[in-house]
């Protein structure tokens, strides 16, 4: 589910041209990394700072995505 979650936040680069995805994509992307951070924390309880850190990655990319996305929005779109 990491994986789904690191591929819906890349492919809203691909159409953020068309505005809505970009308030659909990056959130749908941090929810299923969430839902994957804690899966793998029921499959693997005793796992250490390092891969718990490293397991947050989908969700803060997804963050960035979206902070990047809004800042690509609020700069470069004339209306």
């Amino acid at each position: 589910m990491a994986w789904l979650s690191l591929a819906l936040s890349i492919s809203s680069f691909f159409v953020f041209w068309l505005l809505i995805p970009m308030f659909i994509l990056p959130p749908l992307s941090f929810f299923v990394g969430y839902k994957a951070y804690v899966a793998g924390g029921r499959r693997d309880p005793g796992r250490g700072r390092a891969r718990q850190v490293l397991a947050c990655f989908p969700m803060a990319f997804a963050v960035a995505v979206f902070a990047f996305q809004a800042f690509l929005l609020l700069t470069e779109y004339n209306v």
